[in-house]
């Protein structure tokens, strides 16, 4: 799980988003990983860590993506709650350009 973790923390998307989120707020918002689930879910015959990234506010947490990682491998797929289907980090970025999205008000 911690490889799991530090994989998606490398992520050049949740590092962005992490300092856009620290600095939009005078470092009192952070953005961070949950795990949504301690067991593994299974897709496909793979097994998966879950995770959200968040907006950890003090009054509430406000999650912005889900990520499953692969438990072997290292895969590392894109949850989309509006159409319950999963995609890849390739199709994310190219159909949801997440570099582009402004997460912290």
């Amino acid at each position: 799980k911690e490889q799991a973790q530090a994989a998606l923390m490398a992520l050049p998307e949740l590092q962005a988003w992490s300092a856009q989120i620290e600095k939009a707020s005078d470092g009192t918002v952070r953005g961070a990983l949950i795990e949504d689930d301690p067991a593994p879910r299974a897709i496909n015959g793979k097994n998966y860590w879950q995770f959200s990234f968040v907006e950890n506010r003090s009054d509430a947490v406000r999650r912005l993506e889900s990520f499953l990682v692969a438990q072997s491998g290292g895969e590392i797929l894109v949850e989309d709650f509006d159409s319950d289907t999963t995609f890849t980090l390739e199709q994310w970025r190219r159909d949801k350009r997440p570099l582009e999205r402004i997460v912290a008000q």
